[in-house]
């Protein structure tokens, strides 16, 4: 979904899979191998060990599924969402079945015997954006990087989070600020649709120093007049001011995204009337709070400089503001290293037991 290529409906994955693995194993495998090895005078490589599909899961729900098998529970401490943040984003939260809508439940296997299932939200998706538009958070900028998607609409909390599109908004609102400025040509390289990668956001403007970033884009970016440089100090700080907002905006929409969701699933309950209640500042200092855990993962939450720490910022200062009991409870975010690949094992041992 979203990926740039479609599978039929009536397509048996788990079959396709070992299909395709399966030319790899045993003789088949030697076989293939055969001519190639010999005329390279080698030893034939081993065969692939023979596998058995046993469960199909995604990032996010492996990623919470690892954290959850990892840590374990304690009476004040629970992981309780699993959440992506890198190229695009994604969040997994367990759900009682009471909280589901009765054509979903329809939908189970075996609804009886269970109380509680994992739902991978896809809170991205198409329509998932009423809410910013309701509150006039998108920007023009924002409208203008989904019209020339190569999916607009499709996913529209993405386009304002993750990190495939950060580094374009950037330069759609640099390249209209300084637009305006008289006499001066823009770069022609930074007229391009996705000139400025998040990548260049992340590991130069956000880290090096004010002299460092400027020889960067001098080499990225020239300008049109060889003997006046374009980047003078004040577009370079222009540039990283803005880099620097669409960061924290990016960091506080998914806080407050990871805290709505917890609200759906009643690990968290909000104030009746919270629209025009301020922010405070923080937590309120107690060190008995219960942990509601959020598994992360992802280069952008992990790798961005400051994104994790602002998420986490926000998170403390809604779950303090805007929350029915919030002295009881702290949203903490934590890393799920490799939580995809130790999340498929998880489940995949489970796989037995569960059917």
């Amino acid at each position: 979904m979203g990926k740039g290529f479609a599978i039929t409906s009536d397509l048996n994955l788990g079959k396709m899979l070992l299909a395709g693995y399966a030319r790899h194993c045993g003789k088949a495998a030697d076989a293939g191998h055969t001519e190639t090895a010999q005329s390279n005078d080698k030893k034939k490589p081993k065969p692939l060990p023979k596998l058995r599909v046993a469960a199909i899961t995604n990032d996010t729900v492996a990623t919470f599924a690892s954290l959850a098998y990892a840590v374990k529970a304690a009476p004040n401490s629970r992981v309780v969402m699993g959440l992506i943040v890198g190229t695009g984003t994604n969040a997994t939260v367990p759900m009682k079945l009471d909280s589901l809508n009765p054509t979903k439940r329809k939908a189970l296997p075996n609804p009886d015997a269970v109380d509680t299932v994992v739902v991978n939200t896809e809170w991205t998706i198409r329509g998932t954006d009423k809410p910013l538009i309701d509150l006039n958070i998108k920007t023009p900028w924002d409208l203008m990087l989904d019209a020339k998607s190569d999916a607009p609409g499709f996913q529209p909390f993405e386009y304002m989070t993750s990190g495939r599109y950060l580094g374009e908004l950037v330069r759609l609102v640099f390249v209209e600020v300084v637009s305006s400025e008289a006499g001066t040509d823009m770069p022609p390289t930074l007229l391009n649709k996705n000139a400025i990668p998040t990548r260049f956001l992340s590991e130069v403007a956000a880290r090096l120093s004010h002299h460092e970033v400027t020889q960067e884009l001098n080499s990225r970016y020239p300008g049109t007049d060889p003997a006046t440089a374009y980047w003078t100090q004040a577009r370079v700080d222009a540039l990283r001011k803005i880099a620097n907002a669409v960061q924290v905006r990016s960091s506080a929409l998914i806080a407050a995204a990871c805290v709505g969701l917890l609200g759906c699933v009643k690990e968290l309950y909000f104030d009746e009337d919270t629209r025009d209640k301020p922010l405070r500042s923080g937590m309120s200092g107690q060190t008995d709070l219960d942990e509601l855990v959020i598994a992360y993962a992802g280069g952008t939450i992990s790798q961005y400089p400051r994104w994790l720490e602002t998420c986490q910022s926000y998170i403390d200062m809604l779950v303090d503001s805007v929350t029915d009991g919030s002295s009881t409870k702290r949203v903490v975010l934590q890393e799920a290293l490799d939580g995809g690949i130790i999340g498929a094992g998880v489940l995949a041992g489970m796989a037995g037991e569960i059917h």
